[in-house]
This record gives structure tokens, C-alpha cells and sequence, in this order.
């Protein structure tokens, strides 16, 4: 991870010290299933032509209606010195409607990704066969099979999840975490692998340029959506220690200048774990006792850092959701916990509804993720006085607790009154607890109140100059493809054709310009050069006429007789004396 640099356009990564422990063993991994299960049934497993689990599959992939789900297929990515890639090429698709029918993504719309979380469970593990899906579980739904892709789709959002499952596959948290920010050997990301029959397993280093799954997320991102995106707004949601990656990878793309940096982070019960000391120079970690001085508070430390110059440099906002109260393996780091609550918008959801589920304590930590989905399709809940009291006016339409259906500007408004209400407290902020509808797992009957002085409500409004600063922040300008795009956003920003059909037209008026004035004089010089040789052949034929007639009078002159021309001089010079008055 670089630890300490600074771009051109105002966003620097924090500094802080990558700690050095050491790897685990790899090799042959003892599986606890004995028998292919219905999750690794052949129907199943043809949903993945990769090869999953057996061969490595990560990446993005997108969702569509009733849980459909394909493979993102690379887009047209720009390459500095390849002029050719600098504009959008043509496809086999006329329009992002037929793409999106056939491909589940269209670079038109706007875009939701989701990040799982630590894959060595019973819930969703590779050696069983199971992956997270859009389609809730039994363990966090009570009876399973909603859709939440759903509410988003309908809603003409692209809905993504990121697939690191093999990576996140470990017996341990920390060690799937902290592959997150970094390789700790340098010898290549720990991998697992296994047979879908008989469940045995092998362990792999990934060989490639990346340096760690963030890294991965950065080329997935790159790769899914292209550089000639055009949505609105990209939202990352991450849960569980997912929070970390949606976080890291958001700063990655904002460091990168690319176009697919998202405008809004959305963490779901983020976790961080922690050592348990016993005695000093000792700890237990992942059920051992160990001397290493391991990771200790580096992921949360960056993570909140992140949270914090994402928002006050390019003023990318954050809201935090949690069913469950732990946030960490044991005790957190006070002080980094304290900014990322000053940063973000914290609400607290209470599911008691999760005894009716298969599993209370599975549900419980992960029931916010299908409630988050599924808030999409409902308007923001009503926010009621302390203690659950009665409901305080609102419009229907207005945003006074974060929610999924919340737009970014209502919550920017949010987390500005946020910051305000702690008045540079660091974690003195607002926390908006549920209060109601707490035994239902529908949605529509939720309330929450805020745990400190309730504000004005009706004077909450985002405040123009940030949604100012938001409409000129580089991503967002680089989804404008008219002509008043920027020319230079970046390396990998792609360019306009409107401006290259102009300046097209503007060059090629340039180079023919000259050639039309030098024609047009030269048909000009033609023409008048003609009509004065026209007119120099007419005054040659009239001098000629006249010569002509000239010589007839003087021929007619002297073919009279020399009597016959005195007799008329005579007759001339009498004629006056005729018919005297």
C-alpha cells in the first residue's frame, strides 16, 4: 500500500505505517464436508463457466431480475498512448436498453456494488459451494428468497457484486482482512480451491501485478463499467469487514482519477478485529496464543482516515448501518472509531424480528444487509421524538433518517448537520436508533429518533457550495459527454465525440479554408479575365464594322465622276435662291 503521496486534484492518502507479520502455511486444506451437497449440484455450478470453486473466480458480477446474475464483461478501457481507445468505440449492442437485457449493466444507468465480507463460514463458504447472493438466505430473511436486487433494478439501477470469496476464505478474520490493504509476503494473495464432489481442497498464491484484494476491486471496477460511464452517482456497500474494501477501493479510484470513483460509501455492521491480550508481550489471536505484534489498529485507523478525506476533499459521504453491536473482535481503537462516527451517518437498527429466522445470531449481524436492499423500494422511515413518541412533521418525500432511498444530496445534508451538531467533537455526532418496528421484518412500520437535541428539520437542505464542489469533483465531470466536457481528466478518462466530430469540423475548416478563398479567387479571376476578353473581341468587332462602313463612304466617293459631283455642288449652292420669301 503506498502509504504517503499526494495527486494533483486535492486527495491525499494518509500516512500511516504498514506493519510487517508473518504468513501462514499453504498447501493442502483438510475440508470438513464429506459429500457434495445441493450447492454444488451441477445446475448450480453451471451459473459459474469459470470453473468455481475448483478454479479462481473474482470479479464483479451483475444482477438482474429474480436473481439472475451474469459475469461482468470487460468494457472499453482508455490507454494513454493508444490514441485509437481515446473514444468510445461501436458494439454488437444499438443502445444501453438492448445491452443491459443481455449483459445486466448499462453505462447509463446508475450503479450499486456490492462487498462481501470474511467467506470461512457456514453461510456462505467455497468449499460448500455457496456464494452470497441477491437472493436473501433463510439465515437473515425469515423464510428466505426475497429478492433485493429487485427494489434497485426497478429503480434503473446497475447492481453489482464484487466476488473475492476465494481470497476471503480463511479460518481466521484477520487473515482475510488484512489481504485487503496488503500482500504480506510479497509472494502473491493466498487463494483456495476446492472440488466440487468431493470437497477436498488445495491452496494457491495468485501470481499477478495486484498487491492486494483492493487492488483486484480497483481492476474489477475498471474493467466492469469502462472508462465512457455515463450514470449519475456510484454507490459502494460494504458489510462486515467488506466496510474495509468498499472504503479502500473507493480511495483507489479517486486516486486514479477514474470515472467510476463512487460518489457514496454505505457500510453495513463494519467489522475490525483486534488482538485479546493475556499478558503483556502476549495475545490470543485467531484462537493462539502468539507473540506477533500483527496489524493491531491499522484497518481501522485507515479505514477512518479514508472516511474522512474522502468527504472533506472530494466530499464523498458516508453512512454506517448496524444490527449488531459488535464492530470488532474485542476492544476497538477509541480514536478511530470516534472519527469514523465524526464522518459518517450512524443508525442503529434493533431486529428482534431475527428469533423467527434459523439462525438468531447469524441474523442478527447480518440483518441489516437485506434491510438496507430492500429500503430502496420504501421511502425514507419517519423520524420520532425520544422514546418513540409522535411522529415529527415531515414531508413525505424528505430525508431526516439515512436510508437507502435517501438521494446524496439529502444525505450530504445529513452528515453537514451531523458535523454541525458535533461542532468539532471528535465522535460527538448523531446516532439515529430504531425505536419501533423492531419485531417485524417489513420495513413500512419502522421509526427511529435521534439520540441527541433533535434539530430543526424543515431548515435541513444540502449547502450549495459543496453540491457545487460535488458537480465539479473530476468523477463527475468525467460522466458529461457533451461539449462542454474538460479535455484533460485524467489518464484513463475517455473523450468526447461531440468535441471530436467539432474539432473535426474545425480542423478540416482550417486546412480548406485557404484552398476554398484560393478557388473562389481563381474562379473569380477566371470569370472577369473571360468577360474582358469577351468585351476586347466586341470593341475589335466594332472598330472593324466601323473601318468597314468607312471604307464603303470612300469607296462610294470616289466611284462618282468628276461632272456628275460638280453638277450636285451646283445644285447644293442654288438651291437657296428657290422660292424667295
Amino acid at each position: 500500500l503506498i502509504a504517503s503521496w499526494s495527486d494533483p486534484h486535492g486527495f491525499d492518502f494518509p500516512h500511516i505505517n504498514v506493519p510487517q507479520v508473518s504468513t501462514g502455511q499453504t498447501g493442502e486444506i483438510q475440508s470438513s464436508r464429506t459429500s457434495a451437497g445441493a450447492s454444488c449440484s451441477p445446475q448450480n455450478l453451471s451459473q459459474y463457466p469459470s470453473g468455481w470453486p475448483l478454479q479462481l473466480d473474482w470479479g464483479i458480477y451483475w444482477y438482474g431480475p429474480n436473481g439472475q446474475f451474469k459475469k461482468a464483461t470487460p468494457m472499453q478501457q482508455v490507454v494513454l498512448l493508444n490514441p485509437t481507445t481515446w473514444f468510445k468505440h461501436g458494439d454488437q449492442y444499438t443502445n444501453g436498453t438492448e445491452r443491459w437485457k443481455h449483459e445486466f449493466f448499462d453505462p447509463a444507468r446508475n450503479t450499486v456494488i456490492y462487498f462481501h465480507g470474511w467467506s470461512g463460514t457456514g453461510a456462505w463458504s467455497t468449499k460448500d459451494c455457496k456464494r452470497v447472493t441477491a437472493t436473501c438466505h433463510a439465515d437473515q430473511c425469515p423464510g428466505g428468497g426475497q429478492q433485493l436486487a429487485d427494489p434497485w433494478l426497478n429503480a434503473g439501477w446497475n447492481v453489482g457484486f464484487f466476488y473475492w470469496d476465494q481470497f476471503a476464505d480463511e479460518q481466521c478474520k484477520r487473515d482475510a482482512e488484512q489481504k485487503i490493504w496488503f500482500d504480506r509476503n510479497g509472494n502473491g494473495l493466498k487463494w483456495k480451491s476446492y472440488h466440487p464432489n468431493s470437497g477436498s481442497g488445495q491452496s494457491h498464491q495468485y501470481i499477478g501485478t495486484e498487491a492486494s484484494i483492493s487492488d483486484l476491486c480497483v481492476a474489477a471496477v475498471k474493467s466492469a463499467i469502462g472508462a465512457f460511464y455515463k450514470g449519475k452517482t456510484v454507490r459502494f456497500v460494504g458489510r462486515s469487514i467488506g466496510s474495509q474494501l468498499a472504503v479502500s477501493c473507493a480511495a483507489k479510484l479517486h486516486q486514479d482519477l477514474h470515472v467510476a470513483a463512487p460518489q457514496r460509501l454505505s457500510l453495513l455492521d463494519p467489522l475490525f478485529t483486534q488482538k485479546d491480550h493475556i499478558i503483556p508481550g502476549m495475545s490470543i489471536r485467531c484462537g493462539k496464543v502468539t507473540s506477533e505484534t500483527g496489524i493491531g489498529s491499522y484497518t481501522q485507523e485507515q479505514t477512518a482516515q479514508f472516511v474522512e478525506q474522502l468527504w472533506l476533499q472530494k466530499r464523498v459521504v458516508t453512512e454506517v448501518y448496524t444490527s449488531s453491536q459488535d464492530t470488532s473482535d474485542s476492544d476497538e481503537d477509541a480514536t478511530a472509531a470516534r472519527k469514523l462516527q465524526t464522518y459518517a451517518v450512524w443508525v442503529m437498527y434493533k431486529p428482534s424480528w431475527c428469533t423467527s429466522t434459523n439462525n438468531q445470531d447469524n441474523c442478527e449481524r447480518r440483518a441489516v444487509f437485506p434491510l438496507y436492499f430492500l429500503s430502496k423500494a420504501l421511502p425514507p422511515p419517519p423520524l420520532v421524538g425520544q422514546g418513540g413518541g409522535r411522529r415529527l412533521l415531515q414531508e413525505s418525500a424528505a430525508c431526516k433518517v439515512p436510508s437507502a432511498s435517501c438521494s446524496d444530496d439529502q444525505l450530504r445534508a445529513l452528515v453537514e448537520m451531523h458535523l454541525d451538531q458535533a461542532a468539532g467533537q471528535t465522535g460527538a455526532g448523531l446516532v439515529w436508533e430504531q425505536v419501533a418496528g423492531t419485531d417485524t421484518f417489513t420495513l413500512d412500520d419502522d421509526t427511529f429518533s435521534l439520540s441527541g437535541p433533535i434539530p430543526n428539520i424543515n431548515a435541513i437542505s444540502p449547502d450549495p457550495s459543496i453540491e457545487e464542489e460535488v458537480a465539479r469533483s473530476n468523477a463527475i465531470q468525467q460522466r458529461h459527454w457533451g461539449l462542454g466536457r474538460r479535455w484533460h481528466l485524467g489518464n484513463e478518462s475517455g473523450s468526447s465525440r461531440s468535441q471530436l466530430h467539432v474539432a473535426l469540423k474545425a480542423f478540416a475548416f482550417v486546412l480548406l479554408f485557404p484552398l476554398l478563398v484560393f478557388g473562389t479567387y481563381s474562379l473569380v479571376r477566371l470569370a472577369v479575365d473571360r468577360r474582358t476578353l469577351s468585351k476586347d473581341e466586341e470593341d475589335e468587332n466594332d472598330s472593324d464594322e466601323d473601318d468597314d462602313e468607312d471604307s464603303e463612304v470612300f469607296s462610294a466617293g470616289c466611284s462618282q465622276s468628276p461632272g456628275s459631283s460638280k453638277a450636285a455642288l451646283m445644285s447644293q449652292m442654288s438651291s437657296p435662291l428657290k422660292n424667295p420669301k
